[in-house]
């Protein structure tokens, strides 16, 4: 039965099995059973020995993918997964998801990080940007197989690593710092058609709001490229470390806390 190791900052976890009729199960590793540093994934599957069977395991795993069928189905395509379901479409983007959570195949494993990326250039950047105009999931260019992130949300958008005033794709497992997201545009209703395309700058005002209000909101900036504006928001699942490598923090949305399943 096919599995994937499940990582937290370069800890095994535990595994993630896909059974023969589509089942998904888990089970915590005992190494991590016996780590000081032991936490749930989710409040829905608490530390214990043995394998979790439980609808949550589905859903909890569910939540770490882009929830837009729409998306999904671009990266069935542009990484032929064998379907839809969670353990199959982590399978190709797992590497970089939601929070601290690591997925890889059971051969590959996590040493001590050594950050990798490539720095774009502005057309560079333009490309990933516009890449969901050529049903490219996430920004994932066909050209950067090594590039391969999950980001949750309905919102076209992706994820990019930030270094001093440059925008770069990670390499490997090397984690991503912001979120980018791209303009709504307009939703077309059959009796009428809402104008979301200056989504951007909506939600960057509003950010800037929150602020002044006194709320504790993500640092957030407009960035362009070529004809291309987007709101490039700080991870809050993300932290810089004295090492100058980047911690993935264990924060989780309420769906993915409770593994409530989320379906549009």
């Amino acid at each position: 039965m096919p599995k994937l190791v499940t990582w937290m900052n370069n800890q095994r976890v535990g595994e993630l099995t896909k059974l023969a009729n589509g089942a998904h199960t888990f089970k915590y590793a005992p190494e991590w059973l016996a780590s000081r540093y032991a936490r749930p994934l989710s409040l829905s599957l608490p530390l214990q020995r043995g394998n979790i069977t439980s609808d949550a395991v589905f859903n909890f795993f569910d939540n770490l993918l882009p929830d837009s069928p729409i998306v999904r189905d671009r990266i069935v395509k542009r990484y032929h997964a064998k379907s839809r379901q969670p353990f199959d479409l982590l399978s190709e983007i797992g590497r970089d998801s939601v929070g601290a959570v690591t997925l890889l195949p059971e051969n590959e494993t996590i040493t001590r990080p050594i950050m990798a990326w490539e720095k774009l250039t502005e057309a560079r950047l333009e490309e990933v940007l516009t890449a969901y105009k050529a049903d490219i999931p996430l920004g994932m260019i066909r050209e950067e197989n090594d590039f391969r992130i999950s980001v949750a949300g309905a919102q076209e958008k992706t994820a990019l690593l930030r270094i001093g005033n440059d925008w770069c794709i990670p390499k490997g497992i090397t984690p991503t710092t912001h979120i980018i997201k791209l303009p709504i545009g307009e939703i077309r209703q059959p009796n009428a058609t809402l104008d979301l395309s200056q989504s951007v700058d909506n939600e960057y005002y509003c950010l800037l709001l929150a602020k002044e209000l006194g709320l504790n909101v993500p640092d957030a900036e407009i960035i362009k490229a070529g004809r291309v504006r987007a709101l490039a928001v700080e991870r809050f699942d993300r932290r810089w470390n004295t090492e100058r490598t980047v911690l993935l923090r264990c924060h989780r949305r309420i769906c993915v806390r409770h593994s409530v399943y989320l379906h549009l």
